[in-house]
């Protein structure tokens, strides 16, 4: 996928911990808070397309996504299997995405492709139709490790797109296979011996490697957990060369940094112009990210947009997709479709043991987002 595309998720993720903060506000109703969608929009129109699935062809299907998540290729075939006219527009973050279904009340679009914890947010809004993907004929294909998401239980509004993760990038070359770290707590104690770093401009991916380097884990309550994640990354800040999301991969793959934070698309880029380098899921607990489609309230081609999401279920049809995106596959004999490298690069394929690291993203608390927000602008200071 190109740089315009990943760099996208910079601008997602940075911008995550507004909505993360926004978790309490199920608690007490959508209409509770400030920036919801209003009364008359969350009350209109039917959010429930249940029912027979029934294969439509012809029309129309309008998508909103992230950029370069429908290569060209991808479009075409769907087209003519399907005789249906594809339109995509996108959008560079989460938000954007829930204020465009907001103030539209999601009229415009059909499909939509929302972040696991965007998901949650946009049930809580009113603003997603429940479709029940596990009535579509291919939804066995899902694995199992993202058929019943805490984010969307029995996957009864969404179904899992893309899904990647948040680990480290080292070179080879720089430290011996002995002495290479595995964990945060080993990555923030070895950048000093490789050069300086690079580090993620996200405060919840800095904070929650952080927070795991010390014992802890995303979201907790205790102060003494940020106290000591704070002390930790106040005395790492002067071996950090670069705190940036964009460029992540030519850093690394050139050697301007020989080690550094990394989402897994990035890292995959890396890799296969440096083979030295080599990618980390930290035992202490790594980032797993998923996005997802969904049907958005509004959508006036509904059979057309379940159409799509059963057509994407289908690894042989998606595969492209993955291609494209340096991902591995979210659905049963999708990785096996992969070109031979990718499935051999751990960025894109993680073996039993590195699953076992994953951790999903969970919303924090507002009390628990400022936590966040003063620890990571005291480390970027």
């Amino acid at each position: 996928m190109t740089r315009t595309t990943w760099t996208t998720r910079a601008a997602r993720t940075m911008t995550r911990i507004a909505a993360l903060a926004l978790g309490l506000c199920a608690l007490a109703g959508a209409s509770a808070c400030s920036g919801g969608i209003s009364d008359s929009v969350a009350g209109s129109g039917s959010t429930d397309a249940t029912g027979t699935y029934v294969r439509t062809t012809g029309g129309v299907l309008h998508v909103y996504t992230w950029a370069g998540y429908l290569p060209d290729d991808v479009i075409a075939a769907y087209e003519k299997d399907t005789g249906t006219k594809v339109t995509v527009d996108t959008f560079d973050s989460n938000e954007s995405l829930e204020a465009k279904m907001q103030s539209t009340g999601g009229k415009g679009y059909d499909i939509i492709m929302p972040s696991d914890y965007m998901v949650k947010q946009m049930i809580s809004e009113g603003l997603l139709m429940k479709f029940d993907a596990t009535s579509l004929p291919n939804a066995s294909n899902i694995k199992s490790d993202f058929a019943d998401p805490y984010y969307d239980p029995g996957l009864e509004y969404s179904a899992p797109y893309i899904v990647g993760y948040t680990g480290f990038v080292y070179d080879s070359t720089a430290v011996s296979a002995s002495a290479a770290p595995t964990s945060w707590k080993t990555f923030f104690a070895a950048a000093g011996s490789l050069g300086s770093s690079q580090m993620l401009d996200d405060q919840v991916e800095v904070t929650n490697a952080a927070l795991r380097a010390v014992g802890y884990d995303q979201c907790t309550t205790r102060p003494i957990a940020y106290e000591k994640a704070s002390r930790l990354l106040s005395s790492y800040r002067s071996r950090v060369g670069v705190i940036s999301s964009e460029g992540v991969a030519d850093r690394l793959a050139s050697g301007e940094q020989k080690i550094g934070m990394a989402w897994s698309y990035d890292a995959h880029q890396a890799i296969v112009s440096n083979p030295n380098l080599r990618f980390v899921y930290p035992t202490d607990g790594t980032t797993r990210f998923v996005d997802n489609m969904a049907i958005s309230r509004g959508a006036s081609n509904i059979g057309q947009a379940k159409t799509f999401i059963n057509w994407m279920l289908d690894p042989k049809n998606k595969v492209k997709v993955e291609e494209s995106a340096g991902a591995g596959s979210v659905l049963k004999g999708g990785d096996e479709l992969l070109p031979a490298a990718m499935r051999k690069d751990n960025s894109v394929v993680p073996s039993a043991a590195e699953k076992r690291t994953l951790r999903t993203e969970r919303s924090c608390t507002n009390s628990i987002n400022d936590f966040y927000t003063e620890l990571y602008e005291d480390f970027r200071r």
